[in-house]
């Protein structure tokens, strides 16, 4: 059992309770820890549900799990969201005591948040997600490179004395040791509707097309609405779990504020930044995988010479490549896109890789990033304008930045595609496609099916249920 004692921080403890002043601080220090399951640990604090969020990276290098929200960050200026968030973390750094001389990459004081779409929220079905917020958990579990850390951030005023806070570190440990195994039970839905009859997007891809017709649009990306029904309150903790299980190659996310959830299984990466480096990803063109290895390979190799998805790739390409130029000294792009297979979806992919010039942020990136055309379209305002025009749904947080960053501005950020907001007895699920000038209706739509498949098979069904 993990106790204070054992870890030997009462005198590292009693020196940095000498730092906190008339006003309070936040407190923050790291402990290793052993054998503890991520989606165990969130599920055993259903106390805290609405302050609850999950990551974890495609690659498996590091999974987060956060519990409580010690503090919460906003930002009412819509036009200069990603500044305002920035400096709000930049004046929170000035707050912080930390325990550790030397902070390990993803543990400490990590914060986790996101965007909404547009810069303004227009629609009360996203009530308790606003255009912008990150959170400093109060606990937050890191796995990583098979290492685990448990970080605490905890507010201390000047009355609190070394007991005090001694106690509270061992009811954190406390509750690590009485985590149990997540059970798991099967869901279903009983009903699901469509927001948008066929007819209706029809309608809407064939005026969009019209406009790329025209010359107005080169690209344009749209999205379909579906609803799902529970007899009970949907289980946060079991449809992560189930994405956990079914979608391996994916983010995984979570994010809870009050009584909604915003989750999904994206494949794709916006930007990481790791001390200056960039990492980014052009995802765009897709077709569904094989029922066997030959026919996988078949369909792979017909989505790399099919012209409309090459150039909705392209476009994306383009977009990324001059978006991030003037951020970086260098950039490397390859010419020709390779595939990237998911579990039931395989996409045409171009990694994107650079170092960042001195003065640049992971927040300039995301500025200059968000949205590319994969989620956006081409030109980009004229393509947000016709979106907000013809759309009719409320994006909110989907298909937007949504991720972690920590003290130093190193962070990740996916785009929060494959998702649904869950609110009570009630998940809404988004899926998009690139409209180019030969896009048809019917495949178009057939391709947002595909892409629900992942959060309809984590919430117990498929879109063969719903056809």
């Amino acid at each position: 059992m993990l106790t204070i004692e054992r870890l030997s921080i009462n005198e590292k403890l009693n020196e940095a309770l000498s730092h906190i002043d008339e006003q309070g601080r936040f407190l923050s220090l790291t402990i290793d820890v052993h054998s503890i399951n991520s989606i165990d640990y969130f599920a055993s604090r259903t106390d805290l549900k609405g302050e609850r969020f999950y990551w974890s990276s495609a690659n498996g290098e590091i999974t987060f799990v956060g519990l409580g929200y010690a503090n919460q960050f906003y930002s009412t200026d819509s036009a200069e969201r990603y500044q305002t968030i920035e400096q709000a973390l930049e004046d929170q750094k000035q707050q912080m005591v930390h325990l550790q001389d030397e902070q390990i990459t993803g543990t400490g004081a990590v914060y986790f948040g996101g965007f909404s779409f547009f810069n303004e929220r227009h629609h009360s079905e996203w009530h308790d997600f606003p255009v912008n917020q990150f959170v400093l958990p109060k606990r937050l579990l890191t796995v990583k490179n098979d290492e685990q850390y448990l970080s605490l951030n905890l507010w201390i005023e000047p009355s609190d004395s070394l007991d005090d806070v001694s106690t509270m570190i061992q009811a954190e440990l406390d509750q690590i040791n009485a985590v149990q195994p997540i059970e798991k039970n099967t869901m279903n839905f009983t009903q699901i509707n469509d927001e948008l009859t066929y007819d209706q997007w029809e309608s809407l891809i064939n005026n969009a097309v019209e406009e790329i017709t025209d010359g107005k649009l080169d690209k344009v990306v749209l999205a379909r609405e579906v609803e799902a029904l529970f007899e009970e309150q949907i289980p946060v903790e079991q449809v992560l779990n189930a994405l956990l299980e079914q979608q391996e190659r994916s983010y995984i996310f979570v994010m809870e504020n009050n009584n909604q959830a915003f989750i999904g299984a994206t494949p794709e990466r916006l930007v990481e930044v790791n001390r200056g480096e960039l990492q980014s990803a052009c995802l765009a063109g897709t077709t569904s995988r094989g029922q066997t290895v030959d026919e996988d390979e078949w369909k792979a190799l017909e989505l790399l010479k099919d012209d409309k998805n090459l150039e909705e790739h392209q476009y994306v390409v383009k977009m990324i490549k001059d978006s991030v130029s003037p951020l970086c000294d260098t950039l490397s792009i390859p010419s020709q896109p390779m595939i990237r297979k998911l579990s039931k979806i395989q996409h045409l992919f171009t990694p994107v890789s650079g170092s960042l010039k001195e003065s640049v942020t992971i927040f300039d990136a995301l500025k200059a990033l968000h949205p590319t055309p994969a989620l956006g379209g081409e030109p980009r305002q004229e393509a947000m304008n016709f979106i907000q025009r013809n759309e009719p749904l409320e994006r909110g947080w989907y298909a937007a930045p949504i991720g972690w960053i920590d003290e130093e501005l190193n962070g990740e950020f996916a785009v929060a595609i494959r998702s649904a907001l869950l609110t009570g007895h009630k998940a809404r699920l988004f899926a998009g496609c690139g409209i180019v000038s030969d896009s048809d209706p019917k495949a178009e739509y057939d391709e947002t099916n595909l892409k629900f498949s992942p959060m309809l098979g984590a919430l117990g069904g498929y879109i063969d249920d719903h056809e």
